[in-house]
């Protein structure tokens, strides 16, 4: 351990309730939690870290990342906002070591994620810069933008990811076991005026012209032109492709989930 001892930084406690929670014990409670656990109400057992009465305990794999995500792991989402919350952000590579830029990410995953590449909705991130070796960041709580996904039934994954020179890596990830569920809109009703008949029009519309530009075959220019993207991305942009999936996209230094998620209607591969 490095002189000084472990080294942390506290955010802001969060101390009202949200309309979506969710968080994950720490390691000691995993060892003793044969199942998932729901409390809410009176009497029922309450949460550390001042959280709201209603939470779902779910068991988190062990990680065996030199960077790792450990104790209580959750999110509270109000609207177009999310509280991202972590226990402890730790590095535990040799003292001598420093990490290189990371990334706390929340996702939208369309089923569980077992490690390697992924696929999915980017939903609020935040850059969390460097961690000295045998130090660790504690009681972490980032107020951030937050986009909901599409209508479906998601598996939402925290991840932590490290830039490598060439991209980011994830090393630990905790998946919340409550699934994220968005419902499709429903089919609206028309009134007809001449008979007072409710009808509901179930005809297929005309198949939209995709008007999306394509990274993997758009000029540096034309990629340059969308609103938000600098020309050193894209050079960048169009160094790095051919993209196979969306996801690819964060590899390139200076893309970030949130500008990813700005710009996903304007773009395709």
């Amino acid at each position: 351990m490095s002189e000084g001892g472990w080294a942390g930084a506290v955010h802001a406690a969060f101390t009202q309730p949200g309309e979506h929670w969710c968080h994950n014990p720490p390691a000691f409670e995993r060892a003793h939690s044969a199942a998932p656990l729901v409390s809410s109400g009176p009497g029922a057992a309450t949460p550390t870290m001042n959280m709201p009465s209603t939470a779902l305990l779910n068991i988190a794999p062990q990680n065996s990342s030199s960077l790792t995500l450990s104790g209580i792991n959750g999110y509270s989402i109000h609207g177009d906002r999310v509280i991202i919350s972590t226990s402890e952000i730790s590095n535990h590579r040799h003292a001598d070591n420093l990490s290189g830029s990371l990334s706390l990410e929340l996702w939208a995953l369309d089923r569980p994620y077992f490690g390697g590449d992924f696929d999915g909705v980017a939903l609020a991130g935040v850059q969390i810069g460097r961690v000295q070796g045998q130090h660790l960041l504690v009681n972490n709580q980032y107020d951030l933008p937050f986009t909901a996904p599409g209508a479906g039934t998601w598996t939402l994954t925290l991840m932590l990811r490290e830039w490598e020179g060439q991209g980011f890596v994830t090393r630990d990830q905790v998946q919340f076991a409550q699934p994220y569920v968005v419902e499709r809109k429903a089919a609206a009703a028309v009134q007809a005026q001449a008979d007072n008949v409710i009808t509901v029009n179930f005809a297929a519309a005309e198949p939209p012209v995709d008007r999306r530009l394509s990274l993997n075959e758009a000029s540096r220019a034309e990629i340059a032109a969308i609103k938000g993207v600098s020309k050193k991305l894209a050079e960048a942009i169009v160094a790095a492709r051919p993209f196979a999936s969306t996801a690819d996209l964060l590899a390139v230094k200076g893309m970030g989930p949130k500008l990813l998620e700005k710009i996903r209607t304007l773009v395709r591969l």
